[in-house]
């Protein structure tokens, strides 16, 4: 793998009107793509999804099975705490936070129209430790963001 051209660098070209591109895509006309124009090229494969890094919280994503069942396992402590039953208890989205465990961050509709936000700690495998509601916020709507807390 080489390393991208620096600020000011010339490209070096077979005509004057065509440069070399590592993915051979062809824009308008002759000129095709280089690694410095790819970026602004209507056809140039879009870049790879960002990786999740250590301690950032993830973009905020559509709950799926995974997340509803780690929402259901802390729902009798959520009730516990609040001294109620919730009718309804749907995951709608959440984000995630790698730390020495992974922390969820998701939102949940508990009645038609009344949502909460929790934050559940998932401890890593080794430690063998069932998953913990660590921290909750109530009166919530549904357009809410989902933010860290």
């Amino acid at each position: 793998m080489t390393a991208a051209p620096g600020p000011g660098a010339r490209l070096r070209s077979t005509t004057p009107a065509s440069v070399r591109c590592s993915a051979s895509v062809r824009c308008s006309g002759s000129v095709r793509c280089s690694r410095v124009t790819a970026a602004r090229c209507p056809h140039a494969p879009a870049p790879p999804a960002a990786e999740m890094m250590c301690g950032a919280p993830s973009a905020t994503q559509p709950a799926t099975a995974e997340t509803q069942a780690i929402a259901d396992k802390v729902k009798s402590q959520l009730e516990e705490k609040e001294n109620k039953k919730f009718p309804v208890f749907k995951a709608l989205e959440f984000k995630s936070q790698l730390v020495a465990g992974k922390n969820y961050f998701i939102k949940v509709q508990v009645d038609e129209d009344d949502f909460m936000h929790i934050r559940v700690f998932e401890s890593l495998p080794h430690e063998n430790k069932p998953v913990a509601l660590t921290s909750y916020q109530t009166n919530k709507g549904r357009h809410d963001e989902l933010t860290y807390f």
